[in-house]
């Protein structure tokens, strides 16, 4: 008796969760009531009563079906006990939620339970059939297992055994190149909308069209103007490797192709690796959930960085190592460690843990030395000995006293870990790690060992403080954690070894668990499939294609662009630099110590403000206008920039040179060396577009009129 009023009771809040679930679709109450707790007590009542009557008809049920079998009473009830989730689905996906924190909070409640009710209904289901008794199946019995019997002969022939072994591979490769042209069309709508801006595209742009011309590793928006200063910033050598695709079409459209292609071939990687430990559907319902991962969406929309990049590299790194591949990891290693310093920190991470478990020790102790060394090497002797220019600022809080360095901040995390351990445990912390995890369904830290693949990612996000962008994931630094925690969910699952029904139960679980937990936060904070808008960087940007006046104003751009003499310095408004490629481009918003200035005319603390001051100062004219564009010219404009070539001499009438010598160089004022990080990691203080407020630990740079003997505005750190 007690096991029939177990399953009758699952049977009734089954049917209780599924009459709430009826009700909240039916009406138009729900996100108050869930968000606000705002519906009268008279429709409360209502509501119970519809989910009392929702109990009571399941339960009859159960009692019809017990009545004839008590063990069929059983199966049905486990079988059906996933639905008692139904009446949380509703409010889970309102897309009317504000509060980030309480989504994620209650999603991971409805994943996690939902994975607990699963694993029961699947354990039932790989138990054997029960035996009919004496007389039979009935007639309703017997038309319904006709009908499972066809539908189970269509399924094998349709999924013969060379189309269920080359089926994942098709998903997987439609897949890449699904999310490839996906995001080229969608990024490039951001584009062309100008929500694309100097910081940093313009500056990526720059750092690719300079070393393509013969200029290694400048950044002339930063006023790095010398060859290989750009690595006092970051040192993201891989710029070389992918030289050839940008000359394809030198400009900062095929940088967001790139980057798009790049993200999308991390699943194939990723498949591969899974597919040596689970089955072939499971590695494909890994790679799609890869490529549906929300913050992959989020930072796809904030411009190009090198973080995003090193995913897919990493995530062959991973691949190749595992099958054993080691001279094909070689240049994969090499090409990881060049797309920024900070990579070789989560590639040293993960060849200790090789290391430590025993798995391939001796390519773990070359994978571990080499990153190390290569961190140190780059990070403490060549990056600095360009010139300052840390990301120290990020741990600001973490920074001893006399110490500001990432030597002292070593010292706190070893020194005081409970200070560190405390400052871990901020409202905004824990919705940016349920974001990470929610989509895998928390899987890769159910392991203490695996919980070592959220260490790459926690250093360069979780252990900052005071830096908002570090812990959103609008943002490139969440690249930091795909290419670790998805094989460790992967080896999470494989984890509950056997053929048994229960080991493949769990298995299942976990895989469904993993596709709610996708598909759920993809609801919210994903960008598949197109919406109205999606949050990148610090707004929410729209989806929709670029207007016909957007795109002649990318066109009025490049010529007003065409006016500028090749060797002389432009100045830019943020969002209308990435739309120019050029040798010698100042970012606007910081200076106007520029032979020419290219604006927007209503882009205020963006470049307009500076324009305005370099109009009233007398130094400027206006030598062109388009709508909402103008071109300013300095009135005297004979000095080289550094570096640049002399003009060759003009011949005379009589066929020989003239030898009038060039006029004396001045040397160009240089930006003082920033102090702190910036959204892009570069340059501190970057306010967010116009019509936002700025977020805490970021503030427009405060400018001064120009004095006589200062062309170029002071930039105001935070």
């Amino acid at each position: 008796m007690a096991a029939v009023l177990r399953s009758l009771t699952l049977l009734g809040l089954t049917g209780a969760s599924a009459a709430l679930c009826l009700q909240e679709v039916l009406g138009t109450w729900l996100s108050g009531f869930v968000l606000s707790n705002t519906l009268s007590i008279q429709n409360r009542h209502h509501l119970i009563i519809g989910m009392v009557i929702g109990a009571v008809a399941a339960m009859l049920v159960g009692v019809v079906v017990w009545w004839s079998d008590e063990r069929r009473l059983r199966r049905l009830a486990h079988l059906l006990t996933p639905g008692i989730l139904l009446g949380l689905l509703p409010p889970v996906t309102m897309v009317t939620w504000t509060n980030h924190l309480n989504l994620g909070i209650a999603i991971a409640a409805v994943v996690l339970l939902g994975e607990r009710l699963l694993r029961v209904a699947f354990v039932e289901a790989g138990q054997p059939a029960l035996a009919y008794g004496p007389d039979g199946p009935g007639r309703l019995s017997r038309a319904a297992t006709a009908v499972w019997e066809g539908i189970a002969a269509s399924w094998s022939l349709l999924f013969r055994p060379r189309v269920r072994r080359w089926l994942p591979v098709a998903i997987v490769i439609a897949a890449t190149l699904g999310y490839a042209i996906y995001f080229t069309v969608f990024t490039l709508r951001m584009h062309g909308r100008f929500q694309t801006y100097g910081f940093d595209l313009g500056q990526y742009d720059n750092i690719f069209w300079s070393c393509l011309h013969g200029f290694p590793m400048r950044d002339t928006p930063l006023h790095f103007d010398k060859n290989w200063e750009q690595l006092r910033g970051h040192a993201e050598l891989t710029v070389f490797f992918f030289l050839p695709v940008y000359a394809i079409r030198p400009n900062a459209s095929t940088l967001l192709v790139l980057q798009s292609a790049m993200i999308a071939l991390g699943a194939i990687p990723l498949y591969r690796f899974v597919r040596r430990r689970l089955p072939r559907a499971y590695a494909a319902v890994f790679a799609v959930a890869y490529l549906m991962y929300p913050p992959t969406h989020g930072l796809q929309f904030y411009d190009i960085h090198f973080q995003p990049i090193a995913m897919p590299l990493v995530l062959w790194v991973i691949d190749l190592v595992d099958c054993r591949r080691y001279w094909w990891c070689l240049p994969v290693f090499i090409l990881a460690l060049g797309c920024r310093e900070d990579i070789s920190v989560g590639l040293a991470i993960m060849a200790t843990f090789m290391i430590l478990s025993g798995y391939r020790v001796r390519a773990g102790f070359v994978m571990a030395a080499s990153a190390t060394v290569y961190f140190i090497v780059m990070r403490f002797i060549i990056m600095p000995s360009f010139g300052s220019f840390g990301f120290e600022g990020a741990y600001k809080d973490l920074q001893p006293s006399g110490d500001p360095t990432f030597g002292g901040i070593i010292a706190t995390l070893i020194s005081n870990p409970m200070f560190t351990l405390m400052s871990l445990f901020t409202s905004d912390k824990l919705r940016f790690a349920l974001q990470i995890l929610l989509p895998l369904a928390f899987l890769p830290v159910r392991r203490a060992a695996l919980a070592v693949s959220m260490i790459p990612g926690a250093i360069f996000t979780l252990l900052t403080t005071g830096y908002s962008p570090t812990i959103d994931i609008g943002f490139q630094y969440s690249a930091h954690f795909p290419p670790y925690i998805f094989p460790a969910a992967a080896l999470a699952i494989a984890a509950y070894r056997g053929r048994g029904v229960v080991a493949v139960a769990h298995r299942r679980a976990a895989l469904w668990a993993l596709i709610g937990g996708t598909t759920l936060a993809g609801v919210h904070w994903g960008a598949i499939p197109p919406r109205s808008a999606v949050h990148g960087g610090f707004i929410m940007l729209p989806m929709r294609a670029p207007t016909p006046a957007e795109i002649q104003k990318d066109r009025d751009i490049r010529d007003l662009d065409k006016l500028v003499p090749k060797d002389k310095s432009l100045a830019v408004s943020e969002g209308e630099m990435p739309h120019l490629s050029r040798q010698w481009v100042r970012t606007l918003r910081d200076t106007y110590d520029a032979d020419y200035i290219l604006y927007g005319v209503d882009t205020g603390y963006l470049g307009g403000s500076n324009a305005q001051r370099a109009l009233a100062s007398g130094d400027y004219e206006t030598i062109a206008e388009r709508p909402g564009l103008a071109l300013l010219r300095r009135k005297s404009t004979t000095q080289p920039l550094p570096g640049a070539k002399p003009p060759a001499p003009a011949p005379s009438p009589g066929g020989t040179p003239l030898t009038t010598p060039p006029p004396a160089a001045v040397p160009p004022t240089t930006a003082p060396p920033p102090a702190g990080p910036s959204p892009g990691g570069r340059l501190p203080g970057l306010p967010p577009p116009r019509g936002l407020a700025p977020k805490p630990g970021i503030t427009p740079p405060a400018v001064t009129p120009p004095q006589p003997d200062q062309l170029r505005l002071p930039r105001q750190l935070p």
